[in-house]
């Protein structure tokens, strides 16, 4: 009776392990989404509107989708604060009120890429300041510092049980190894090493390159794709290419995403050329098969990833109303589809397919792009 008694127990501990392990396998497959936005640039131009309501208005129209995701990132080109001096040589400076921080995180935003052309318009003392406001919003920052040191750390961030990574870089020339300015600019050697070392710790890994000067075409260049995509070859799992004032397509590299740029989400000093835009919503599963640090490779199961992109949603919006100025806002009826169908056609020249359902875009990867 004593051996049935202790066998049943036995059998009944053997269950209950593989329960746990069991449970403990399917929690780390979690669905993370991600939501960005194209460049915020703002300056004393938009003083009127930010003091008629403590700039409320600015993002109104936008932040029930900005708070959907679980992470929301936009390069923020300029800085917030009221100290420092215009350097000396640049014709548009931006520098955007305090206000503009807990606008900011009352919208949803979590981590803003600084690694952007106007970043340094007021001098590092307004940097550090920019930092700190943002910081005690709890609004992660990246790609600029008060050291250059500093300006290459990754910023992370928890979601559910995963950590995600980010990294920024600003892209000006073929000296910028040499400037010593608290930005991190994007040297490729510098920059694929840097993801190499953070895919070891993240969960999954996204990064923001700026390059600066716009492009007269949506065309994207030979130099931006072989930059984003050494990017995924090096472990990053979402790449933003972003460039001032243009728009461009997304493309699928090995399964993972690049989305090339995401023109302006708010500018004030002209009419916009792109004034009916997307907003990407990515959409990853995470942990499927493999932990952090681990080696894909050593993997029998050749499915087996850190992140796995499920879908990307696309959605329309206006960022140049006439009739509410720098107050972007959800697109719908036939100004949705007119956006969505121009993006698909931008999509398309990176051959990636665009399926469009009503008001909404949809990216979603085959099964045989994904990247073994």
């Amino acid at each position: 009776m004593a051996d049935k008694m202790s066998y049943r127990l036995h059998g009944i501990i053997v269950c209950l392990l593989c329960l746990i392990f069991s449970s403990a396998g399917n929690a780390r497959a979690e669905e993370i989404s991600i939501i960005a936005v194209g460049d915020i640039t703002i300056g004393s131009g938009l003083t009127s509107v930010i003091e008629k309501d403590d700039a409320i208005a600015l993002f109104a129209g936008i932040t029930d989708l900005i708070k959907s995701a679980d992470i929301a990132t936009a390069p923020l080109n300029t800085t917030i604060s009221d100290q420092g001096e215009p350097r000396y040589g640049i014709e548009h400076t931006f520098r955007a009120p305090p206000v503009i921080a807990r606008r900011l995180a009352n919208t949803g935003f979590n981590v803003l890429s600084l690694a952007t052309p106007h970043s340094l318009d007021f001098g590092i003392e307004a940097v550090e300041d920019t930092i700190n406001l943002l910081d005690w919003y709890h609004i992660k920052t990246v790609g600029a510092g008060v050291t250059p040191e500093a300006a290459q750390k990754p910023a992370l961030i928890r979601v559910k049980s995963a950590q995600v990574a980010f990294l920024a870089y600003y892209s000006i020339n073929q000296f910028a190894s040499e400037l010593s300015d608290p930005i991190a600019y994007a040297v490729y050697s510098k920059m694929t090493k840097a993801v190499e070392a953070v895919a070891q710790e993240a969960d999954l890994v996204v990064v923001w390159i700026h390059w600066g000067k716009a492009r007269q075409t949506q065309v994207v260049g030979s130099r931006q794709r072989f930059f984003a995509q050494g990017l995924i070859d090096a472990g990053a799992d979402l790449v933003f290419c972003q460039r001032l004032h243009t728009l461009q397509g997304t493309e699928l590299y090995k399964g993972k995403p690049i989305i090339y740029s995401l023109a302006d989400f708010i500018y004030e000093t002209y009419d916009k050329q792109y004034s009916k835009v997307v907003v990407p919503k990515i959409v990853f599963e995470v942990g499927s098969g493999v932990s952090a640090g681990e080696d894909v490779s050593t993997h029998s199961d050749s499915t087996a990833s850190r992140a796995i992109l499920k879908s990307i949603e696309l959605t329309p919006i206006w960022v140049d109303d006439p009739n509410a100025k720098y107050q972007p806002h959800v697109l719908s009826g036939d100004d949705a589809q007119e956006a969505l169908v121009n993006y698909q056609k931008l999509c398309a020249e990176l051959e990636t397919q665009v399926t469009i359902e009503g008001e909404r875009g949809w990216i979603k990867p085959d099964a045989d792009q994904q990247d073994p």
